[in-house]
Parts: structure tokens; C-alpha cells; sequence
């Protein structure tokens, strides 16, 4: 088995788990076990369980932004974020029964999901900041960063949670209402592209 083969083995192996246990009652020999890998393997690719989920969520979440940033290359309108949002609900909503299987018992337990999510997409977001050269010191880069992120990572949880109540369209425009004042105003329209998430 490859290496890349051997990592989409373990996040196979992770996400059936999932399927039939809890994120806290699921180990790395677990998990080595059903991918048909060595410890020594999993070790190679990953540090721990988290990061398999961290793996997964830069898939799910994560990529699709970067990949619609650079789709973009003219200023955008107010009503284009809600679209782009979308995309990325999407995604996740694409992989439901994961995220109710992962999050659901997490709730009000375990902060890893939470964690892990503000993580991501705060790292992107001090990614997209830098890119589109905004001109705030970078204490505020970092609290913005970190607001926008913490934000979103309790909008899905809690979405997820509540078993996808919103349509991803929905959720989209809901978070477009909340928080994107701030993103129009931030950019010269020349530089605009994707706000952070």
C-alpha cells in the first residue's frame, strides 16, 4: 500500500468508526485495525485521532473555499458570499450522516469537533487576510481571525447538532446576514475575492 493509499485507508477507516461508535470510544488501534495498517503506518500520516479529523474537515470545509477564492478573479457583490457559503455547507451537508455520527454525541461532551473547526478555518482566515494585504495591525488580524473562525465552527456545530435544520442555502444567507457588513467594508473592491470563513 502507498502512502497516499495508506491515509485515505486510515480517514476510510475513521469515518466507518464513526459509523458504529462514538469519537471517544474509537483508538488508533481501532483504527489501524479496520484501515489494515500498521501502528508504525498511522504514525507516519497522522499524529493522533484529531488529526484525521482535521484532515477531513480541510476536505470538506477547507478546500472549497481555497479553490473558490481562486475562481475569483473580479470584485464581488454582496449577494455573491451567500453563494460561496453555500458551496461550503454543501460539503458538509454532502457528508451528513459523518458529522451527525461525529458531532451528536459531542454535544454539551467533548469539544474536539469545535476545536478542531475554529482551528481550520481560523487558519484560513489569517491565510485570506494576508492575501488580500489587509492593512490592520496584526493583533487584530489574529482576534479578527479568530472571531470569524470561532464563529462559524459554532454555527455548524450547532447546526449539525440540530440535525441540519437550514437547507445549506439557507445557513448561507443566515450567516451572510450576521457577518459580512464587516468583510465588505474591510477590502478595496480591487482586491476583494472570498471573504474569510
Amino acid at each position: 500500500m502507498n502512502a497516499c493509499d495508506a491515509r485515505l485507508a486510515i480517514e476510510s477507516s475513521f469515518k466507518k468508526l464513526i459509523e458504529e461508535k462514538p469519537y471517544s470510544m474509537i483508538s488508533v488501534s481501532n483504527i489501524c485495525e479496520t484501515a489494515h495498517v500498521s501502528r508504525k503506518s498511522f504514525y507516519v500520516h497522522f499524529s493522533n485521532k484529531e488529526d484525521i479529523l482535521a484532515s477531513i474537515f480541510q476536505k470538506d470545509a477547507i478546500a472549497p473555499i481555497r479553490n473558490i477564492n481562486l475562481l475569483f478573479s473580479q470584485p464581488q457583490t454582496y449577494d455573491m458570499y451567500p453563494v460561496i457559503y453555500e458551496k461550503i455547507y454543501e460539503q458538509i451537508y454532502a457528508s451528513k450522516r459523518f458529522y451527525k455520527k461525529l458531532v451528536g454525541p459531542m454535544k454539551g461532551k467533548d469539544d474536539t469537533f469545535l476545536r478542531i473547526a475554529t482551528q481550520e478555518i481560523y487558519e484560513l482566515n489569517i491565510e485570506i487576510l494576508a492575501s488580500h494585504n489587509y492593512r490592520g495591525d496584526s493583533l487584530k488580524v489574529d482576534y479578527i481571525s479568530y472571531f470569524f473562525a470561532a464563529s462559524q465552527a459554532m454555527l455548524i456545530q450547532k447546526w449539525i447538532s440540530d440535525d441540519m435544520p437550514y437547507t445549506p442555502e439557507q445557513l448561507a444567507r443566515l450567516y451572510n446576514e450576521m457577518v459580512n457588513d464587516f468583510w465588505i467594508g474591510t477590502f478595496e473592491p480591487k482586491n476583494l475575492r472570498t471573504p474569510p470563513f
